[in-house]
């Protein structure tokens, strides 16, 4: 099987659910942003030492995942079956209560590592910009939301405590 179906070629793509949508529907450019987010945490975990931390971006990852399936669903479902619950979002509360460094001072990433992981922030809140209209018209779950929320304040603290280490050398 090859990789191109030439069937997007007249600007339109498939929907998780089965449906043809225009490459531009807001359902898609949202799963876009997902998948930006998760490629920018690929990126930095190339250049992450921490297995620790390496760990918890794999458990993100897998969130993400299926939050960009029910984002194209509409629903849980289908292949949909570990979403995100309070439980994911007291997972990343407690690795930022970990690595908040407390910084009431605003921080230059200068190390691979930190710099890409605060692009991964950068892309997180991107995200829950375009999250903002569904959650307000009760059109997506308040999980996914605080979810996404919190997880960029750990990626600055991430960021910042990676950025930490190149002092402490």
């Amino acid at each position: 099987m090859k990789i191109y179906t030439k069937t997007g070629d007249a600007g339109t793509t498939l929907k998780y659910d089965g449906t043809r949508v225009p490459k531009d529907d807001p359902i898609i450019i949202l799963v876009s942003k997902v998948d930006a987010l998760q490629g920018a945490l690929d990126m930095a975990q190339t250049k992450i030492k921490d297995k620790a931390l390496i760990v918890i971006i794999d458990a993100i990852q897998d969130k993400l995942w299926q939050t960009a399936g029910e984002l194209s669903l509409g629903t849980k479902g289908r292949n949909v079956k570990n979403e995100i619950t309070t439980p994911d979002i007291e997972f990343l509360e407690k690795y930022i209560d970990k690595y908040d460094e407390k910084k009431n001072y605003f921080v230059r990433f200068k190390t691979e590592s930190s710099a890409y992981l605060n692009e991964a922030r950068i892309r997180c809140r991107e995200l829950e910009t375009h999250l903002t209209h569904l959650l307000r018209e009760k059109k997506l779950r308040p999980e996914i939301y605080q979810y996404i929320n919190r997880l960029s304040d750990l990626l600055y603290v991430l960021a910042c405590h990676e950025q930490e280490k190149k002092k402490e050398k």
